[in-house]
């Protein structure tokens, strides 16, 4: 889209004196290019249906209704969608509006569009805040798209004719919180589905109404040197095109882009921290497409041999492709211009997918049904499809958002196994959530990581490129509660959860089946599975469990189980047994002796023979290959101990230890560096009690932080990440108390 372009879909002009049907001669046409000529009466069919059922509706600019589902369904065209979508995008508003079910439209048309257009139905019905209410029609939209990826395409062209028309809406809170909708959850999911031309009309059409003013100095700039393509664009096209010539490669296109305002706005705030838009290196750039993969490189080389390429700026995402399946190789070069220029090369069917991401793959498959939709998208749906499953009310808001950053809005690292295997996991993600990925065993089992040949410890933090070997236990599960705080996917916490209420509910089971059979024997009845046993006759093994589980949650006694089956044994023991009764002050000294070790009673330990903590005093936990012992917080072995092998420990019947942590660490002054340091501690959900900043001579602040955490293992996630956050950050003292 170049600036021509881009100026036409932002100055929207109302269709109020001229005929819809322009708009649908122009969907006809081009489904006519690649549709089947019976197919395209039932376009006109849902044009005529829509029509009908839209009449005397009107949109906010003024203009009938049906322009907006005619105006979506042409941007729907841009990626040769379907029949079936092409029919959804035309009738996507009249279940809604007008009281048109479900049912007819299966009947009037079929069955494949009614599911789409029930997909494509908001909530709006239901009485929620409008966050609340935001929240439930993402989660649906989501449903329906992790069914068929179809919904999700109509769901953009719509919001893209919304964002269009937002300038006619007379609320501006209303057009801010729908440009901020729009730019927090659509342009994310265009930019995974690498619909490049979805997420320019989006985002930009955002940019101009959250930011005004900047929006326009960039755009009167870019007006003013790039309009219609003139000067550098075609002067760089024309000398391209005589170097590829004068090399010989034949079967290529050489095309010239301008970045789009919101990219340049992007970069000017988050990396070059300027206002001069001539920093932005990669204002230009050009693209070269080739028929064949060697062609590709065959270009790099001649590019490379004439202009001189900036080694940083080569990347290759034709070895190793994006998340969304874009592949290219990009390279930034000096001297054709007097600024940097950036040149990609791919091949034709690379930039089809560049250009329209996993639509294209659906356009292949009408050609070739061998092509399938990318490996990676498919499994990033299906965890989108697993986030919404595990969002059951709206009282679950925080999580769901929370999880929704994590696997739809975050930024992506590209990690390898020794086999050259590529892992994709959001930025953030520790060695532990590398192992979920591959397999939920290996998860469970984890044991240590090995980062480019170093063992590292289970909250390392690795970054794009970085070898990991999981070690793991051969005969056990190594995972345990504290864990969840090391992982930053969804997909793995919700794993590890299920896990874990897993093993909790067999330890459960043991310790009531126990407790049972004690009872049983107590009062001379028969042992459960016995021959004389009148019990089990009755219950099968799973019906029991559920009894047993009763008495647990204090629903049930053994008593109600035994009453209607030994009615008399249970009398006449009953005259013999007087169950003993703990004092309060036998019960306390019985569970001063008791740890909860990470909120877990049934683990082995041992008391530091050195520092003896006694009852009352706060103790920690600490990990070793002798086991884990249990200290006070005042014992000398705490002074030097690594924090990643602390856990959490209190005696049975007191509150969790909560541990304060006094850090010291210097980092360089340079432009937005605290900021950024803030900024990761609300990444990392970790709570500031008390910060203070002091300036020294060597253009560095000393930061002394106090913080708060119940689990101490995590301080250790805290300071790999602020080592990982900048070269200059130093940790000059580390306290636990």
């Amino acid at each position: 889209m170049d600036v021509k372009e881009l100026e036409k879909f932002l100055n929207y002009k109302p269709f109020l004196d001229r005929d819809p049907k322009v708009i649908l001669e122009y969907i006809l046409r081009e489904a006519k290019t690649y549709l089947l000529a019976d197919q395209i009466p039932l376009i006109q069919k849902a044009y005529d249906f829509a029509a009908e059922k839209h009449a005397g509706q009107k949109r906010l600019s003024g203009e009938e209704y049906i322009v907006h589902p005619l105006r979506a369904t042409k941007f729907l065209m841009e990626i040769k969608p379907d029949l079936a979508t092409i029919q959804t995008c035309l009738l996507h508003d009249v279940v809604e509006d007008c009281n048109v079910s479900v049912e007819m439209i299966e009947k009037t048309f079929s069955k494949e569009v009614s599911i789409l257009c029930e997909g494509m139905v908001k909530v709006s019905k239901i009485k929620y805040k409008w966050e609340d209410r935001h929240l439930e029609t993402l989660k649906k939209t989501f449903l329906a798209m992790a069914h068929d990826l179809r919904v999700i395409f109509v769901k953009l062209a719509d919001r893209i004719h919304n964002i269009q028309t937002l300038q006619y809406h007379p609320n501006p809170v209303k057009r801010q919180k729908i440009a901020q909708e729009t730019m927090k959850i659509f342009v994310p999911i265009a930019k995974r589905l690498g619909l490049y031309h979805y997420q320019l009309y989006l985002e930009n059409g955002s940019f101009k109404v959250l930011y005004p003013s900047e929006f326009e100095q960039i755009f009167t700039y870019l007006k003013k040197y790039f309009w219609e393509g003139e000067k550098y664009t075609e002067r760089g096209m024309k000398i391209l095109t005589g170097l590829l010539v004068k090399e010989g490669i034949k079967d290529f296109e050489v095309q010239g882009r301008i970045k789009s305002p919101y990219r340049i706005f992007e970069k000017l705030e988050k990396r070059y921290h300027s206002e001069d838009i001539w920093s932005v290196m990669d204002l230009l750039a050009y693209r070269i497409i080739t028929k064949t993969v060697a062609d590709c490189y065959m270009v790099l080389g001649i590019i490379h041999k004439y202009y001189t390429p900036l080694i940083k700026k080569i990347k290759d995402y034709i070895a190793v492709s994006k998340f969304n399946g874009y592949q290219s190789i990009h390279t930034t070069v000096l001297g054709m211009f007097r600024f940097p220029t950036e040149i990609q090369i791919r091949t034709y069917e690379m930039n089809d997918v560049a250009e329209f991401g996993v639509a294209a793959h659906f356009a292949y498959m009408e050609s070739n049904s061998s092509v399938k939709v990318p490996e990676q998208q498919t499994q990033w749906i299906k965890k989108l499809q697993d986030i919404v499953n595990n969002y059951k009310t709206s009282e679950d808001k925080e999580g769901f958002k929370n999880e929704l950053n994590i696997e739809v809005l975050d930024k992506r690292i590209f990690l390898y196994t020794p086999q050259g295997d590529v892992i994709e996991l959001p930025i953030w993600s520790a060695v532990l959530d590398f192992a979920f990925a591959i397999h939920t065993d290996i998860g469970l089992r984890f044991k240590s990581a090995i980062v480019n040949g170093e063992i590292k410890p289970i909250s390392f933090i690795p970054q794009t490129g970085d070898v990991i070997h999981i070690n793991t236990f051969k005969s056990r599960y190594s995972a345990n509660r504290h864990r969840l705080d090391f992982l930053h996917t969804a997909s793995a916490k919700v794993t590890l959860s299920k896990f874990l209420r897993t093993q909790q509910k067999d330890e459960i089971l043991k310790q009531v089946t126990s407790e049972f059979a004690e009872y049983l024997k107590s009062f001379q009845l028969p042992s459960l599975g016995s021959q004389a046993d009148k019990i089990m006759k009755k219950y099968t093994k799973e019906a029991m469990e559920k009894k047993l589980f009763s008495v647990y949650d204090k629903k049930e006694t053994f008593s109600s189980i035994v009453r209607d089956f030994y009615p008399e044994e249970r009398r006449a023991s009953h005259k013999n047994i007087r169950p003993v009764k703990l004092s309060a002050l036998a019960k306390m000294e019985r569970d001063a002796q008791v740890v909860i070790v990470d909120g877990d009673e049934l683990i082995n330990y041992y008391f530091c023979p050195e520092c003896k903590p006694a009852f009352g005093e706060k103790i920690i936990a600490k990990t070793g290959r002798a086991g884990i012992k249990i200290h006070s917080m005042e014992c000398k072995s705490m002074k030097t101990v690594a924090f990643d092998k602390l856990l959490e420990a209190h005696r049975k019947g007191q509150e969790e230890n909560q541990y304060q942590v006094d850090l010291e660490f210097k980092l360089s002054t340079k432009y937005g560096n605290i900021m950024n340091i803030v900024k990761l501690f609300s990444e990392l959900h970790i709570s500031v009690l008390q910060v203070s900043l002091r300036n020294l001579p060597d253009d560095t602040s000393l930061v002394t932080l106090e913080s708060e955490f119940s689990n101490p293992a995590k301080i250790a996630f805290l300071l790999n990440s602020l080592k990982k956050f900048d070269d200059s950050v130093q940790i000059v003292k580390k306290k636990i108390i």
